[in-house]
């Protein structure tokens, strides 16, 4: 008699309607344009995440947009950009204004693929928030962490260890403001926070940007050649806007939410100008749960002030009668000179597609609470230091540190060599309207190496100076690539001071690499200076706060004042630290923390690029 062979083992039910789920999921993904790794985080489960940046220069208002705005379905076409409606030149990743968002879960891998497509310029792009611990030459810094990208390709390769809302953008020159920068979002399966909130919708990240309507390179070099000082026209939200004098009604960012849900945006503030931002949204309070990626013991404001580089999640209850609700964006210092403000619309399911029935009037002064004043003031309850708010996870700090710096940032009446020649028009020589100050570090100007100490650790660093040493200089003007060191393992503390000449400017400071405790922060006056601070200090007058204090990567020095941060120096590398504000960095208002030893390191990544001066002896 025959034996009969078994039948093949049998998947369980449950299994396979499982494994249907999962690609039905993946399907309806990539059928709506989402990336596979945008999805519920789960313990234990993490993918490899695959981007493709095409940098290129494009145009508002192209060809791509048809007959927009007298078709307003046109606005919406793929590769459309309409801004605010003026036609300017651009730079874009993808042809998008932001960039493509990267949301992964944490523990993913993060692949990006950056093509330069740019006719005549160069590229890297720095992924704000990143730790790169592990990763350090690809935290993006030309001359520093990496050669610039020519008209090639370069992958990016780094873990999502980092969770919270963060944003990446380009590092080179004037791009950032130009148009490369999009939202970087790593969730958590496990978020400390997820018993506050029911919904956190991928399209509720709001990236906000000044805009204004010619290239940033003609305001930019007018302003540092001509004297001809421009203002940022307008701020966007999520690349749209509207001209408010303008009586076209282009398409707005919408904030869809649905009755009785609480719900998490998170903003970014993706801008490049001296344009600090005030958000509300009316008939809301705020809850801000976290700050620059860390997460924070609820706090219940009115509004918020973000500066560049900073970001804030928060949860909105949708607790007020079903319309819409302007989400006000109000501009403050370069961008409250002109008024620029602008909306997205918070629309309760079921309200009708329409504008909230209030004018979107300029706002500037904050109103009742607001957290993160430019200028904190003791004395004004409303108005909530940053230093004051708490850290989800406790902490105490030692009291004592392995190095303290007091850097201070500053414009100084200098001979600029970029801008002025001594002998043929000097600073003090020229009318007014040409005696542009130079930001500057401690009085030096910031000159990237000729070739990155990172990854090519044995090219010479003849610019290379540090902190306590004297700089070089030529007549009046200093710079050098400037270094402050520190071992591995470092108890550190910056004492961050605006000293205040000529501009009326908070500058918004991120250090790369690491997060920090804000300590202490105060406004003294119109104008301060090391020595009154260090005086202050030594005197017993600065008080630190060391328990359970905030982290983040990117924080306000008010002006006139100084902040106070402390961190561990547990990150090897070469970390870029520097004002967040493109015309301030890129004009040399930077430094270079250097961490530990090249032994620290991992080994540099095969066949890495290299690069440096060529000056063969005649």
């Amino acid at each position: 008699m025959a034996h009969l062979c078994p039948p093949p083992p049998r998947l369980p039910l449950l299994l396979l309607l499982l494994l249907l789920l999962l690609l039905l999921l993946v399907s309806a993904a990539l059928a709506d344009g989402r990336h596979e790794c945008q999805r519920p985080c789960e313990v234990g489960e993490t993918r490899n995440c695959h981007y493709d940046f095409h940098v290129q220069e494009y145009y508002t208002m192209s060809r791509a947009c048809y007959s927009c705005p007298d078709n307003l379905d046109d606005c919406s076409r793929e590769e459309c950009i309409v801004a605010d409606g003026a036609s300017i030149p651009l730079q874009a990743v993808n042809r998008q204004l932001p960039g493509p968002s990267i949301q992964v879960c944490e523990g993913d891998r993060v692949v990006v693929d950056l093509h330069n497509d740019l006719l005549s310029d160069t590229e890297t792009l720095h992924f704000h928030g990143m730790s790169m611990n592990g990763h350090q030459y690809y935290d993006g810094v030309p001359f520093l962490t990496q050669c610039p990208v020519l008209t090639t390709s370069f992958r990016y390769d780094f873990m999502a260890t980092s969770p919270g809302t963060h944003f990446w953008h380009s590092h080179v020159g004037l791009h950032r403001s130009s148009g490369i920068f999009g939202s970087l979002v790593v969730r958590q399966a496990e978020d400390p926070h997820r018993g506050l909130y029911d919904l956190d919708l991928p399209e509720h990240v709001l990236v906000a940007s000044d805009w204004d309507h010619a290239p940033i390179e003609t305001t930019f070099w007018a302003s540092h050649h001509a004297g001809i000082f421009a203002f940022p026209k307008n701020i966007l939200i999520n690349g749209k806007g509207r001209d408010l004098t303008s009586e076209v009604l282009l398409p707005l960012e919408v904030v869809r939410v649905r009755p009785g849900l609480r719900h998490r945006l998170r903003f970014v503030d993706g801008g490049g100008g001296d344009c600090p931002m005030t958000v509300s949204v009316d008939g809301h309070r705020l809850t801000i749960i976290g700050m620059d990626g860390t997460p924070i013991v609820p706090f219940t404001a009115d509004s918020f002030i973000m500066l560049s580089g900073e970001r804030y999640d928060v949860v909105l209850e949708a607790d007020q009668p079903v319309g819409n609700y302007w989400i006000r964006i109000n501009g403050l210092v370069l961008c409250g000179v002109v008024q620029a403000r602008q909306g997205a619309i918070l629309r309760y399911e079921g309200a009708p597609e329409e504008d909230p029935a209030d004018d979107l009037l300029y706002q500037p002064n904050p109103f009742g609470v607001t957290v993160n004043p430019l200028q904190p003031d003791p004395d004004a309850p409303n108005l909530v230091n940053l230093a004051s708010l708490n850290a989800l996870e406790p902490s105490e700090l030692d009291e004592h540190v392995d190095k303290k710096f007091y850097i201070a940032f500053n414009f100084h009446a200098v001979n600029a060599t970029p801008f002025f020649n001594p002998e043929l028009y000097p600073y003090n020589r020229v009318p007014p309207k040409f005696q542009m100050p130079s930001p500057q570090v401690n009085g030096i100007t910031f000159n990237y190496p000729e070739a990155p100490p990172l990854s090519q650790p044995d090219s010479p660093q003849p610019t290379v100076c540090l902190y306590g040493e004297e700089p070089p200089c030529d007549g009046d003007y200093c710079s050098c690539t400037y270094v402050f060191e520190v071992a591995l393992g470092d108890k550190v503390e910056f004492i961050l001071i605006d000293e205040g000449d000529f501009i009326n400017s908070s500058h918004p400071f991120h250090l790369h690499g690491n997060n920090f405790h804000v300590v202490a922060m105060e406004h003294l006056g119109d104008k301060t200076s090391v020595k009154e601070v260090q005086a202050l200090d030594e005197a017993g007058h600065i008080k630190r706060r060391l328990t359970d204090t905030i982290q983040k990567d990117t924080v306000n020095i008010p002006h006139g004042g100084y902040t106070i941060v402390r961190f561990t120096a547990d990150n090897p590398g070469w970390w870029a630290m520097h004002c967040h504000l493109v015309d301030h960095s890129e004009m040399g208002m930077v430094g270079v923390l250097h961490v530990g030893t090249r032994d620290d390191l991992p080994p540099v990544p095969e066949d890495f690029p290299t690069c440096g001066p060529f000056m063969p002896h005649v």
